[in-house]
């Protein structure tokens, strides 16, 4: 069953993005999971809420890691304009992409294409919640830092939480549903 899942999951060819995808994707999941039971005034306390804010904080600081070597390996592989063809008005690939799905096929992953646009804004939507709960975490914690430059911050990130959380549940549907259409399209 193992090796019938991991033959389903895409990026066979790259085991290190494929476990620093997994990696990052379990860790947000934890993040949204315990994101309800953190509280700001549980950082100098004692007690479970305490252990949680901060498992969720140094989490948070691994995501910012994580995320720039995502980032990074990215941008190393392919290059700026695979993931942000759009930036550059290029929209062929997503045009293309779209005519494919429109003909009920699935599109291949290609430079400036929706699964490339998607990963990018994913990486740099991830990376902007985690730096702006880092930020908030610094603001808050340093002594002589403006209060209310923290409460910009935990505002911000939590706002951006909202759109992190409708990617994540939106990319795991269209993988799932990517993984079934493959493996059907495989038997």
């Amino acid at each position: 069953m193992k090796n019938k899942i991991m033959a389903l999951l895409p990026h066979d060819y790259a085991p290190f993005f494929r476990a620093l995808h997994i990696s990052v994707a379990l860790l947000i999941l934890s993040q949204i999971i315990n994101s309800n039971l953190t509280e700001r005034e549980a950082l100098s306390g004692y007690g479970l809420e305490s252990l949680v804010t901060w498992f969720h904080i140094v989490s948070g600081f691994v995501l910012v890691l994580l995320g720039l070597t995502l980032l990074v390996w990215m941008l190393t592989q392919r290059g700026f304009r695979w993931y942000f063809a759009w930036v550059a008005l290029d929209f062929k690939g997503i045009k293309g992409d779209l005519m494919q799905l429109a003909r009920f096929k699935l599109p291949e992953a290609t430079k400036g294409g929706i699964a490339a646009t998607i990963q990018g804004l994913g990486v740099v939507s991830l990376l902007a919640v985690a730096v702006s709960g880092g930020m908030w975490f610094i603001f808050n914690s340093l002594p002589g830092l403006p209060a209310d430059t923290a409460g910009s911050y935990i505002h911000w990130h939590k706002f951006l939480t909202t759109f992190i959380e409708i990617y994540f549940y939106a990319h795991g549907a269209m993988g799932i549903l990517h993984m079934l259409l493959a493996g059907k399209n495989n038997v």
